[in-house]
Order: structure tokens, then sequence, then C-alpha cells
């Protein structure tokens, strides 16, 4: 019988602590699913941040001139900027080696669900060819290119026709003509070819036929390109809105003055517009949440909140053991044969080499919080994306180690212990 109650009791203390792993497990996941749901989210926008490099007039020669110097170092890939006017669109346009490349990763080369606005992988990056396509995820908040369902209603069509393509080889104006209801495998409008202008008779009878909104469908001019903006739909799963525009460079006389068109960093205010995200913070990027984990394990070893009276209780108990024990041997000094007054001195020998390494063990406790801090702090930036790790993690998990270390170590009572009697009495 008293077999089967420790079994019990060994099996239901088992079953706890399943549970508990299994619901921290939960917990750390929620965490991070929550976590990136929200900065996904928050930085799908162009932010402060990122609108700081975008390309900015040039006003040293006659010319209107946009340098990319700044974009291109934060990333090679990038071909353009992109803007429809008085919508969220307005993004730096890069180019993979395939259509999947930046499917789900930053300009910054952080992987993301919301990607990057991108040209395919067929077109030249100079935007130079007849027929470009460009492609971004339609995002329920408006971000990336989910303004573009707004295109199906004819008000917003019609109000929302203008925007600007700056390019390192010059900058186009962009003026919608339709807005297209397809699937993701229509050759008419995604299969990218050389020869794009002969076929385009096609793809302008496509058009016609599937447009929710048009106006002034182009025909074939030589000084005018077409442009499509590539984005998903939420009512089918390989549904897709595409907005359709004619692209020419930009003019002066007819377009107005980009420079006051265009919308730039200085320009953007906090209670104005969703372009004021943060994030996007070039110099950190991500901060790492098992770094976040060793600081919380690493204050856990010094403030055990299962057993915080048990851990500081014990000093406490020991100086009260000293000073009874050495009552007792004052006591008892003038016999020299009393076994329990030697053992008792043993006693006090260990508790006092015990406290000791308590003081010490506490104060290594405390250093290597006070260092995993500050290590997290000058590492890590909480306003980015979280990761699951870092180059920092190494580093976060030796210093919690060290205080477990010194935990074990030095707060943990290895000595001769009081006699049973004594002690439940003290008790």
């Amino acid at each position: 019988m008293d077999l089967l109650n420790r079994s019990a009791k060994a099996a239901n203390t088992v079953l706890m602590i399943f549970v508990a792993l299994a619901a921290a497990i939960m917990l750390i996941s929620g965490i991070y699913v929550l976590n990136d749901i929200y900065y996904t989210n928050r930085t799908a926008f162009a932010s402060y941040d990122l609108l700081q490099y975008r390309p900015q007039l040039n006003d040293d020669t006659e010319e209107e001139k946009y340098t990319f110097s700044e974009l291109e170092d934060l990333n090679p890939d990038t071909v353009g900027w992109i803007e429809m006017f008085g919508t969220n669109i307005n993004y730096p346009v890069v180019q993979g080696n395939d259509n999947l490349e930046y499917l789900n990763k930053d300009i910054f080369g952080y992987n993301t669900l919301t990607g990057s606005i991108y040209l395919a992988a067929e077109n030249d990056p100079g935007i130079n060819d007849w027929y470009n396509l460009i492609y971004g995820h339609h995002m329920d908040n408006g971000a990336m290119f989910g303004d573009i369902e707004k295109y199906l209603d004819p008000e917003f069509f019609a109000s929302h026709s203008s925007g600007i393509l700056q390019t390192s080889h010059g900058d186009y104006s962009i003026k919608v003509f339709a807005c297209v209801r397809t699937n993701a495998y229509e050759d008419a409008v995604y299969q990218i070819s050389g020869d794009a202008e002969e076929k385009y008779p096609v793809l302008r009878s496509y058009i016609e036929e599937h447009a929710e909104n048009s106006v002034n469908i182009p025909d074939i001019m030589d000084n005018s390109h077409i442009l499509g903006m590539s984005t998903c739909s939420d009512a089918v799963t390989d549904g897709r809105i595409v907005l359709f525009a004619s692209i020419s460079p930009w003019d002066k006389k007819t377009d107005g003055n980009a420079a006051a068109l265009i919308t730039k960093a200085d320009d953007v205010q906090p209670d104005k517009m969703k372009l004021f995200a943060i994030g996007h913070k070039v110099s950190s990027g991500k901060w790492a949440f098992l770094n976040l984990m060793c600081v919380i394990c690493t204050l856990l070893t010094l403030l055990p909140v299962w057993a915080l009276r048990k851990k500081f209780g014990q000093m406490s108990y020991s100086k009260k053991t000293i000073r009874r024990l050495e009552d007792r041997i004052k006591e008892n000094e003038n016999d020299t044969k009393d076994k329990q007054n030697d053992d008792a001195e043993t006693v006090v020998k260990d508790l006092k080499h015990f406290l000791r390494k308590c003081r010490i063990g506490i104060i290594i406790e405390i250093i290597t919080l006070i260092i995993s801090v500050i290590a997290f702090l000058l590492t890590e930036d909480i306003t980015a994306r979280m990761g699951i790790r870092d180059r920092w993690t190494g580093l976060m998990i030796l210093i919690a180690a060290a205080a477990l270390l010194a935990d074990i170590i030095c707060l943990r009572y290895r000595g001769k212990l009081p006699d049973k009697e004594e002690a439940e009495e003290e008790a």
C-alpha cells in the first residue's frame, strides 16, 4: 500500500510537471505568434525610417533627378519606388532572382509575411519593357497592395488614378485605366515576354472583358508603356486583382511638380497617415525571444517565485540554529567528552561556512542579473521584429547558466545537519 501511494505521488508529480511545461510552451508560442502578427501589421506600411531612404530630388541641375545610392546601398536589388497618390501604396520596388525571393522577405532581407513590393523577375530591372508587372501582398489593413482592392469601387477608382514610379533611369507618371479580377494562371496577364507589345491586343481584349472599372483603355502608343500591379483576392484562393496603368516619362507641364506631390519623411505627421508606422529599424532588425527568456530565468534564479521563502528563509534559520547551538556549547563547555557538543560544533562550523557561501552566491546572482539586463538592453531592440534567437543568444544563455550554477553551488546546504529532534524544536 505504501509503495502504491509513493507511485501515485510520483506519477502525479510527473503529470504536473508535464502540464506545467505544456502550458509554458503554449504561452510562449502564443506570445510569439501575437507579437509576430502585431509587428507584421504595424510595419507593413512604409515607415518613417524607410521613407528617409526614399530618393529625393537633386536640385544641383536643371533636370529633376533622384539619387538611388542610399536605397541601393540598403538593398542592391532595389529598382525603383512606387507611390499611388492618396493611398498607402508607397514603397520601394525590388526585383529578385525569381518571383518567390521577395514573396516573404522585406527590403532589409528579413523574413516577414508582408514580403516586399517586387518587379517580376522576367522584366528588365530598368523597367524598360513595354509591359511591366509588379507584385505585392494584399493586407487587410490596407498596407502593401491592400488598397488595390479599393479600386473595385468606382468612386475610389476615379479619384485615385495617378501616381509616380521613380527609377534610377528616370521618373514615370502612372495613369490608372483599369481594375481587373482574374486568376493566378491567366497567361494574358502573367506571362511576361519580349513580344508583349505585339501580344497587347490579346491583353487589351481581356481587360475590356473582365474589367470591374475602366477608363480610356489605351491602344499601342510609342510614348507609353503598360504597368500591372497585382495582388491577391481574399474571396478566391487563386483569385487576383490587377490594377492596370499606363506609364510615361514624367512631364512637369502635364503631371505637375513631382517634388510637391510625393510623400517625404519630413511630411509625415503622427496624426496624419498610417505611414507613421514605426519599425524597419535598419540598425537592429529584430530582437531574440530566447534572450528575454534568459533574462527572466536569471531573475527567477535570484528570486524564485515558487520557493522564495524557502531560499532566503534558510539563511535566517541557519543564524538561529547557530545561536542556539553556540549557547548549548557554552553551557556544556566543561564536559569535554560530550559527543553532542562535538557534533554541535561541527554543525555550527558548517552553517557559518554555508552563510558565507549564501552571501557570495546572492552577490553573484545580483551581478549576473545586472549584466543580463544591461546586455539585453544594449543588444536588443524590442521595437523591432521578434525572432527566436540571434548572435547574442549564446552569451545570454551563459549568463543565465552562471546564475544557476552560483545558486546550486552557493545556496545549497551540504554540511552536517542538526539533530532531528533539535530541528523539530526549532521549527
